[in-house]
């Protein structure tokens, strides 16, 4: 099995999950020296793709999150673990597009960034679009209610 290493931490004021909010949270991710080349040209982008360990988070439950309510709201129906992007998950991996404010010898800062303090980095990518974005996207109705106040 693959054993996986941080390239670096996420730094801001979040240390606890919260209910969301987090399209303005500014946070940082400090690279190490190791890798810290690896950042050259990555400033010519407008986002970044962040892979991350969800180490704070208790460890998967079957019994209990292999189907719940999104976010814990209980006008919404109980799905899947694979049909939402809750933060429990069998291999606790968080993967969030997010703005890319600034980028400097030590690292990168940026915006809209739902990992807690701490966070252990496991990869950056750049967004391209031809990647990422899909049109014609078809998804269910409780979506939005879900996504209200997530960012």
């Amino acid at each position: 099995m693959a054993r996986f290493e941080p390239i670096g931490y996420v730094r801001n004021d979040r240390t606890a999950m919260s209910a969301g909010h987090w399209a303005n949270v500014e946070s940082r991710i400090d690279i190490d020296l190791l890798y810290v080349k690896g950042l050259a040209g990555l400033s010519e982008f407008s986002h970044v793709v962040v892979v991350f360990h969800l180490d704070q988070i208790p460890p998967f439950d079957p019994a209990k999150q292999i189907a719940r309510n999104p976010r814990g709201l209980e006008d919404i129906a109980p799905v899947g673990v694979f049909a939402q992007r809750t933060k429990y998950r069998p291999n606790p991996l968080g993967v969030t597009a997010v703005e890319l404010v600034a980028v400097d010898e030590k690292g990168l800062t940026l915006r809209g960034l739902d990992a807690l303090d701490g966070t252990p980095v496991l990869d950056i990518k750049p967004y391209i679009p031809a990647f990422e974005r899909k049109d014609d996207v078809r998804l269910p109705p409780w979506v939005d209610r879900m996504m209200d106040g997530y960012f």
